[in-house]
């Protein structure tokens, strides 16, 4: 059925089925392991954004500006069904305090932003909206 001749039960319907999240499971090459990811509510998205942006006031003018590592990395720590970048025996290994630290230190730099850009798109980013036609 078109979503043009949904009737408002019908679209009622579709939004209170809408609370589980996409995933998807990625294949990291280099050391050839899944991931799977699960995307992330605005609400996450943005609260994540806050947290990894710094604010500096200078002479009254407030300049913003977005941490993009640590963007990326609270991304994929919040995102991650598996494997669990918290495991005691990875803290261990790599003396991290948390999922974050083991994050940075496992991945290099291009696999942050992958892992990245694959969690905004399962986030609903990058996503084209289809105009309706009355």
């Amino acid at each position: 059925m078109s979503y043009e001749n949904l009737t408002d039960e019908q679209v009622l319907q579709r939004l209170l089925d809408a609370d589980s999240l996409p995933e998807r499971t990625v294949r990291l090459e280099r050391m050839d392991i899944p991931v799977k990811l699960r995307g992330l509510t605005g609400k996450q998205v943005f609260s994540i954004r806050e947290r990894c942006t710094e604010r500096k006031e200078r002479r009254g003018q407030t300049t913003e500006r977005l941490d993009e590592e640590l963007f990326n990395v609270s991304l994929i720590a919040a995102s991650t069904v598996s494997p669990n970048w918290g495991n005691p025996q990875l803290l261990a290994k790599f003396s991290a305090s948390g999922a974050e630290e083991v994050i940075k230190r496992i991945l290099l730099a291009g696999e942050l932003s992958a892992l990245g850009d694959v969690v905004l798109d399962l986030s609903g980013f990058n996503t084209e909206l289809e105009d309706v036609k009355n």
